[in-house]
């Protein structure tokens, strides 16, 4: 375990261990939807599934990903990081949360990959319908008792695509956002 020792004013701004770079090929390749230059970068690192660790995700990702996307990159990263951590294994004792960028000419997609289901029986990551205004109770419940939804739906309002994938026990849940165009 890495530890830090304290700054000048003798807090110490992180939780346990620090992220680590992952070599992993699988979880570095891109998803791909057409033809990718084997050119391009790509940024990968594992972080413990612990809702802190979101604050050090977005650390780490401001500092590689594009300016014009980089609000919206972070919004979304952190969303689904944060579904990890409260849906499935990544979130449990031990669970660790693999974010991965990759820097295309014209876009940049991100990744996250997490340990899987901690139920078989549950479903893929997937949009929940719109409950109606008239049936919104206090704090965002639904009349059925559910509570969130909306992150996912932010992802597909805000990316310029997205998706899932399930292989070798783990999902992911990826996104790309397109980079604007320079004006002629």
């Amino acid at each position: 375990m890495i530890r830090i020792n304290p700054g000048k004013s003798g807090n110490n701004r992180h939780f346990g261990p620090l992220p680590r770079r992952v070599t992993d090929p699988d979880a570095r390749a891109p998803i791909t939807l057409g033809r990718v230059s084997q050119h391009h970068l790509n940024h990968a690192l594992r972080v413990p599934g612990r809702p802190e660790q979101a604050r050090v995700l977005r650390g780490r990702l401001g500092a590689v990903l594009p300016g014009p996307l980089a609000d919206t990159a972070l919004a979304l990263a952190s969303e689904l990081f944060n579904n990890a951590v409260a849906h499935s294994r990544s979130g449990e004792a031990g669970g660790e949360v693999t974010v991965v960028v990759n820097r295309f000419p014209g876009r940049v997609q991100i990744k996250v990959i997490d340990q899987g289901p901690r139920d078989a029986d549950v479903s893929s990551p997937h949009l929940r319908p719109v409950v109606p205004d008239g049936m919104v109770g206090t704090g965002g419940m639904d009349v059925t008792g559910g509570v969130g939804g909306w992150g996912l739906r932010m992802v597909d309002t805000e990316a310029s695509r997205w998706g899932t994938l399930h292989d070798g026990g783990r999902t992911t849940v990826w996104f790309e956002l397109d980079r604007p165009r320079a004006r002629s």
